[in-house]
This record gives structure tokens, C-alpha cells and sequence, in this order.
């Protein structure tokens, strides 16, 4: 049988009930002794580009008079035979490599994009590049930074901090080079905030207004933006003002993305994404937060149903692997050397 009209039209089928009432989307196709059933449903299975360019009407169908008028190659009936079991031979070997073909596409679909993470996994490792004991430790540098955010929390400038869990042995999955130290995101913040639960008053003009469609592509994008009056802009706090040099990381829905703020454009956001300013240069901690690492601590901690939404709390106790300042510089330069090669195999 032949499946002339609808969905799937050109489809050969055999029947293999004694008897059967069909539908007129179908066409019934009986042989004359000395023809090979299955060679002709190879025959037709081969003609599909054929019945294909014969279908019209709204819903696409062949009509039987184009059937029955179609070219047909006869052979003699040893020969349908010989022909089919040939077919039937290799049929098998052309269904293992369509799979394996599909395979390979996969792979080369997906290889950049795990090339990148293997990357970033490697270098929050300590693998990427070598360790030199002259550049001073981790731990310096955290003394230092918790030395300066006392600083700024006595003269008021930022907000002293609930005292953060200490890190648990659980929490850290890998071993971290000599001189490493693992910290919480927050204790290397001056703030890690959000953006207003309550939606804005809108504007047609006025302060863009970020929402996650506008950085889920890793970057700022003021294209097709919100805007919000200038009135409130001025009423934000200091720390839900994004600067040079801070850092979005998208929370709700496409969670764990992070953003560097490179323009000195003024802007606002919604709930659905954090900023996070830090006490360091912010290069490493961004490749940091794109690592899988990352990631899946994002993933463990996300709440939610309709959206999955990782909670500033749980932004605050990410665990980062922290190097010397001097390493993580040259961490990040050779970073910048291999993701654009990744790019590249794309």
C-alpha cells in the first residue's frame, strides 16, 4: 500500500492482514505474478524525490493517475529477488552509519563548547599554568582584602556582612595548588545585590532598564530595551548602580551567566539578575564563575519550578578556588590565548 494524501505521503507499506478496508488517502497496490513485493516497495521507497515533486493541494498528496503512470524499472523476477536480499544485505550497514555519522555530528556540534569548559575547569585547578612560590600566596592576598573591606565598612561605604559558613571539606571537590585558597564569593565582594522586586515605572525614554533577554548572551545588549524616568535611577543605592568593572551574573531562568559591565552607559535591572562588585580586578573571577564548577553549584542550589532561581544568599556562598593575584593575571592571559581558539572550531 501506498500512502498517497496527508502526513507521510509517499510512504510504502505492506499490508499484512488478509483483509482491510483503507481510507483514500491510500492506495492499494496488487502484483501480478512474477513481481517481488519487497522490490517493489524499494522501487517506490527510491522514487520518493519523484512522488514528492507530484504532490499538491492544501494537504500535500500524489494522485493516482501519477502512480500509475510512473516509469518503472523492470528486471526479471530472479533478479527482483537477487536484488532485494542484496538491498536487505546492506540496509544494516547504512543504518551503523547513519548512527555513527549522527554521532560525529554531535560531537563536532558540541566539542567547542566542551573544549571551553575543560578549559575554564582547568585553569580554577590550578593546571593551566605553573605555579611560582615569588608571587606571594592566597592567603596574603585575602588578608589584604578583608583588611581593606574593614576599612570601607568603618568609614560607611559599604555594609558589614552576616558572618559567612565556613568551608567544608565537602565543598571542595578538587585538590587546589600550594599557596591556593578556597573563599565564598561574598568574602572577595564589596556587594553582591539585585535588582528591585517591585516592576519599575516605564518610560519611553529615559534610563535603560535591563532585563535577562538583554544580557543572556553573555554580554550587554541595549538593543530592544525598557526604559525607567531618571527619578528612579536616583533613588538606587550605591550598590545597585553598576560601574566599569563590575560583574552581572544572571539568577532566574538562564541562571549562572556572567556579564562584564564594560560600558560607563547608566542602566538599572531587574530582580532577575545580581551585580557583584568586587575588591579585585575582575578578570579571573569572571572565567571563575563561567567555569563548570560554577555551574553546578548554581544547579544544586537553584529553587524553584516554573523558573529555577539561585537566591542571593546562595550567590554569597558560592565556593571559588583563589589564586595569588599575580597567577590569576597570568591565568587569565592564557585563557584569553585558547577560548578564541575554541571559538574558531565552531
Amino acid at each position: 500500500m501506498l500512502v498517497c494524501k496527508g502526513s507521510g505521503y509517499g510512504k510504502a507499506v505492506f499490508c499484512d492482514v488478509e483483509k482491510a478496508h483503507i481510507a483514500r488517502q491510500i492506495m492499494a497496490i496488487r502484483l501480478m505474478d512474477k513481481m517481488d513485493m519487497k522490490y517493489i516497495r524499494f522501487f517506490l521507497q527510491a522514487s520518493i524525490t519523484y512522488v514528492k515533486a507530484k504532490g499538491q493541494g492544501v494537504i500535500p498528496g500524489i494522485d493516482r493517475g501519477s502512480i500509475l503512470n510512473m516509469c518503472f524499472s523492470l528486471p526479471p523476477f530472479a533478479e527482483q529477488k537477487r536484488i532485494v536480499a542484496k538491498i536487505e544485505e546492506l540496509l544494516p550497514l547504512v543504518d551503523r552509519y547513519d548512527h555513527a555519522w549522527t554521532k560525529l555530528e554531535d560531537f563536532n556540534r558540541r566539542f567547542p563548547e566542551d573544549m571551553k569548559k575543560s578549559i575554564l575547569q582547568q585553569a580554577i585547578q590550578g593546571k593551566l599554568v605553573e605555579q611560582r612560590p615569588e608571587e606571594g600566596t592566597a592567603q596574603e592576598l585575602y588578608a589584604q582584602i578583608q583588611a581593606e573591606k574593614q576599612r570601607l565598612i568603618k568609614e560607611g561605604k559599604i555594609k558589614k556582612e552576616k558572618p559567612l559558613p565556613e568551608i567544608t571539606e565537602d565543598e571542595k571537590p578538587f585538590e587546589i595548588p600550594d599557596g591556593w585558597m578556597w573563599v565564598r564569593l561574598s568574602e572577595i565582594c564589596k556587594s553582591i545585590s539585585d535588582g528591585d522586586h517591585q516592576p519599575p515605572p516605564q518610560v519611553s525614554k529615559g534610563i535603560p532598564f535591563l532585563v535577562i533577554s538583554n544580557v543572556s548572551s553573555g554580554v550587554i545588549d541595549f538593543s530592544n530595551i525598557r526604559y525607567v524616568p531618571q527619578s528612579y535611577y536616583s533613588k538606587l543605592t550605591g550598590d545597585r548602580i553598576a560601574r566599569i568593572g563590575d560583574i552581572l551574573f544572571t539568577v532566574t531562568g538562564s541562571y549562572g551567566i556572567p556579564i562584564k559591565v564594560e560600558t560607563s552607559e547608566r542602566f538599572c535591572f531587574q530582580r532577575h539578575i545580581a551585580l557583584l562588585k568586587l575588591m579585585i580586578d575582575w578578570n579571573y573571577i569572571y572565567y571563575a564563575l563561567k567555569s563548570p564548577f560554577v555551574k553546578s553549584q548554581c544547579d544544586s542550589m537553584a529553587t524553584g519550578t516554573a523558573q529555577k532561581t539561585v537566591g542571593l544568599k546562595a550567590l554569597r556562598n558560592l565556593v571559588i578556588p583563589f589564586p595569588p593575584l599575580a597567577e590569576q593575571k597570568r591565568i587569565v592571559a592564557r585563557l584569553e590565548e585558547l577560548l578564541p581558539l575554541c571559538e574558531r572550531l565552531k
